[in-house]
């Protein structure tokens, strides 16, 4: 691994200590796919918050993805949210995330 990867690395695993069982973060995981995403978002002490969201792969969906995302985290008095998805195709939303 190159210094680049190694600090991506010790960063991943720092968030992921972070993460585990704290009651201030909201988890989304989304399943990737070429039309309309799947998302699913739960606390990381195993609570579900919400089963499935299927939003579109375009800029209204992330926004809607987005908006309820947050309306959840407030609703459950959360103070942060990760976003997990599939390695596979996200390229698209992973790019268009930051930009809303």
């Amino acid at each position: 691994m190159n210094d680049e990867e190694i600090i991506r690395y010790e960063k991943y695993c720092q968030l992921r200590k972070e993460i585990r069982g704290s009651e201030d973060y909201m988890i989304v995981g989304i399943d990737v796919a070429k039309d309309k995403h799947h998302a699913f978002m739960g606390t990381a002490t195993g609570k579900t918050l919400l089963k499935r969201l299927i939003f579109e792969n375009n800029i209204d969906g992330y926004s809607r993805l987005l908006a309820r995302t947050e309306a959840i985290r407030v609703q459950n008095g959360l103070s942060k949210t990760v976003f997990g998805l599939e390695p596979t195709l996200c390229a698209n939303i992973s790019e268009t995330l930051p930009n809303l």
